[in-house]
């Protein structure tokens, strides 16, 4: 599901086919999706045209095979075929209801509250005309992204395009090429694009006090090891809380995204100087964190105290219950869909981060630090 051609559309994906007249059927299928702008200057490859209309290669290409006799497209040996015909009066971004997501994971493996934002987002963009077209694309999240969103822009005509928990490169293509554009995260240095996300540097900055008045003075924040602007804002606020505080101490720990990597990360981090308080990023390492801990035999909330930074509904479920950051996800859909819909409107969405500001809900996982005697360190 991975691929740099996979998507997940909302009405625009064509029809799946019956099974009698099939090569027929596709055939057609792909003429209308070139007259209605579905595909501009090129088709996509074979395997993502068979997957998506769910018939065998040896189908779809004879039904290509009749496009190309007609006139429709032409191909060249290892190249996608090129579209010929095209309607009259091409899509123009302004013209198309078309809004287009760009995203690393496919949607079946999102974060359960990313799967809420895209899902309220396609609820309120359909009830105003338009369509959301979610794109996977891991390649789009490299740090040279230019030939994939090269190939993108050219499949696919966007009234706006939306980049989820996004990378700086990706960012700045869109900046440099004056895309209408919305992050939904936080932007990068020296991006200016309009985003919407966490207030993650006021975030760090209130978890930081959470465990400066609990006593806690040996702290770190456990984060994957990717580059993603609110890991670095997270970072940023948090540091900056304890720096007013004497002998408050600051680690960064990373981790490479696996359950055992973090296992082997948390394994170093408790033999060397452990921390008494640990922010972490992201709900199924928190969970990770906490199972792991447990099972190390240390008593999490009276040992170490833990705080997520993100929340997930199944973190509820949790024992000892976790001391969290929440977000209003209905408030989130409603700010995010009313930009993008400024944006496909023709207005001008300003350069500036829309940040929703979490509540913080208290857990057992959060303690006051014990005494070195107490605590057996």
């Amino acid at each position: 599901m991975a691929h740099d051609s996979a998507s997940v559309s909302g009405t625009s994906t064509p029809s799946i086919p019956q099974r009698s007249t099939l090569v027929g059927q596709v055939r057609d299928i792909l003429r209308n999706g070139i007259r209605q702008g579905t595909w501009i200057k090129y088709l996509p490859g074979e395997l993502h045209l068979s997957r998506q209309f769910q018939v065998s290669r040896m189908t779809l290409r004879a039904a290509l095979e009749t496009l190309g006799r007609d006139g429709w497209v032409t191909s060249s040996q290892g190249c996608r075929r090129r579209i010929i015909k095209r309607r009259l009066s091409p899509i123009s971004p302004q013209s198309t209801k078309r809004i287009v997501l760009i995203t690393a994971v496919p949607v079946a493996q999102m974060w359960s509250l990313h799967l809420l934002h895209v899902d309220g987002l396609r609820e309120k963009l359909a009830s105003a005309g338009y369509e959301l077209d979610v794109h996977v694309s891991p390649a789009c999240f490299s740090r040279t992204p230019e030939a994939a969103l090269e190939r993108l822009e050219r499949e696919k005509t966007a009234a706006a395009w939306v980049l989820l928990n996004s990378t700086a490169p990706l960012q700045r293509w869109f900046m440099e090429r004056k895309r209408p554009c919305l992050i939904v995260g936080a932007r990068h240095f020296g991006i200016k694009l309009p985003s919407i996300g966490t207030d993650y540097h006021g975030l760090g900055c209130h978890a930081a006090g959470q465990f400066l008045r609990r006593r806690h003075r040996q702290l770190a924040v456990l984060i994957p090891n990717e580059e993603k602007a609110g890991h670095t804002n997270t970072v940023a606020g948090f540091r900056e809380t304890c720096s007013k505080v004497n002998g408050a101490e600051v680690r960064v720990v990373r981790h490479d995204g696996t359950p055992a990597g973090l296992r082997q990360c948390l394994d170093v981090m408790m033999r060397n100087s452990p921390p008494t308080g640990l922010l972490v990023a992201l709900p199924q390492f928190t969970l990770g964190t906490v199972t792991a801990l447990t099972d190390a035999g240390m008593d999490v909330g009276r040992e170490i105290s833990i705080i997520a930074r993100d929340s997930d509904p199944y973190l509820e479920f949790v024992v000892p219950t976790i001391a969290r950051y929440d977000i209003d996800v209905s408030l989130f859909v409603q700010k995010l869909s009313r930009i993008v819909l400024v944006i496909v409107r023709g207005g001008v969405a300003p350069v500036r981060d829309t940040l929703l500001v979490p509540e913080f809900v208290p857990g057992k996982t959060l303690g006051q630090l014990l005494t070195q005697n107490s605590s057996g360190r």
